[in-house]
C-alpha cells in the first residue's frame, strides 16, 4: 500500500505536481491539503477514472481531499465535537485493504500565526485538543489509524532548518511552528501510540524538510521546516517498509511551498 500526503497549496495552481505524483508513485491513497476550491469546481479530469475522490473544499482557503483506488466508506467531515466543517480542514474515511480495516484521517491544522494572536492561536490549540481526544478514542477502540496531513508543527530539533539564533528569535517573538507548547501538543498526540513513519524510518537523517518559505527562497537555501506527517498506529507501522519526502516534486516549476511525503506498507 502506497500513501502520499501533499499540501498542494491550490489544486488548480499546482495540478501539474499532482499529475507527476500519480505518474511517479501510483499511490493507493492520496491525501491533499489546502485544495482551495469548492467541491463542484475541483478538477477531477484525468484522475476520476483511476481514483474514487472525496472532497471537503471551499473557495480560496483551506480544503482537503482523499483519493483512493478502492472505494472508501464512512466518509466524515465532522468528526470533532465542534463543527470543524466550517473551515474545511478535516476528512476521514475507512478502507478495507487486504482484509485489514483502516481509518484514514487527513487534516490541515491551523497555522496559529503567533501566541499573541489569541484568536488564531486558540483556534490551533482547540483543534489539537479535539484531535487528541479523537485519536485517543480510536486507539482505545483498537483501530488501525493513518493520520496524515499538514500538522503545522515541527516537533523535534532535527525538523527545524533554521539556525539557532533565528530559532530563539522566532520563539521569543511567539511565532508558531515550534513553540514549546506546540511541541507538547504533538507529543501528546503521539503518546497514545501513533508513530511518525518518516522519523522512525529515517532516524539519523537531518536537514530534510517538507515546507519552504517562498519569500526567502527557502528551498534553494535549504532552510525549511518538517511540518507534514504520516502518523500510524503500531500494527500498521510494523508493516511500514519505507517513508520519505520528495524534493524532486518540490523542485518543479511553479511549485507548492510544500514537498509531498510518502510511506509504503506491505499489507
Amino acid at each position: 500500500m502506497k500513501i502520499v500526503s501533499f499540501n498542494i497549496n491550490g489544486i488548480r495552481a499546482h495540478f501539474h505536481q499532482l499529475y507527476e505524483i500519480v505518474k511517479k508513485y501510483d499511490p493507493d491513497i492520496i491525501g491533499l491539503q489546502e485544495t482551495k476550491v469548492e467541491n463542484s469546481l475541483f478538477p477531477k479530469d484525468g484522475f476520476d477514472h483511476k481514483y474514487h475522490i472525496y472532497l471537503n473544499g471551499r473557495k480560496s482557503h483551506h480544503g482537503v481531499a482523499l483519493f483512493s483506488k478502492k472505494k472508501l466508506f464512512d466518509i466524515n467531515i465532522r468528526f470533532f465535537k465542534e463543527n470543524s466543517n466550517e473551515e474545511h480542514r478535516v476528512i476521514s474515511a475507512n478502507i478495507f485493504f487486504q482484509e485489514t480495516e483502516i481509518q484514514i484521517i487527513n487534516i490541515y491544522c491551523p497555522q496559529g500565526e503567533n501566541r499573541n494572536n489569541k484568536i488564531k492561536f486558540n483556534k490551533k490549540k482547540n483543534f489539537y485538543k479535539n484531535l487528541i481526544k479523537y485519536v485517543q478514542k480510536k486507539i482505545f477502540e483498537n483501530k488501525n489509524i493513518i493520520l496524515m496531513g499538514d500538522m503545522n508543527i515541527s516537533p523535534e530539533d532535527q525538523d527545524i532548518g533554521i539556525d539557532p539564533y533565528h530559532q530563539n528569535r522566532w520563539i521569543n517573538l511567539g511565532k508558531c511552528g515550534f513553540l514549546p507548547e506546540e511541541r507538547i501538543w504533538m507529543k501528546k498526540l503521539k503518546s497514545f501510540g501513533l508513530i511518525d513513519t518518516y522519523r522512525k524510518r529515517n532516524f539519523f537523517k537531518k536537514n530534510k524538510f517538507s515546507w519552504f518559505d517562498y519569500r526567502s527562497n527557502g528551498f534553494l537555501n535549504k532552510v525549511g521546516l518538517r511540518i507534514d506527517f504520516i502518523l500510524v498506529s503500531k500494527k500498521l507501522f510494523d508493516s511500514c517498509r519505507s517513508s520519505g519526502i520528495d524534493y524532486s516534486i518540490r523542485s518543479m516549476k511553479r511549485p507548492s511551498d510544500h514537498a509531498p511525503i510518502w510511506a509504503f506498507f506491505e499489507i
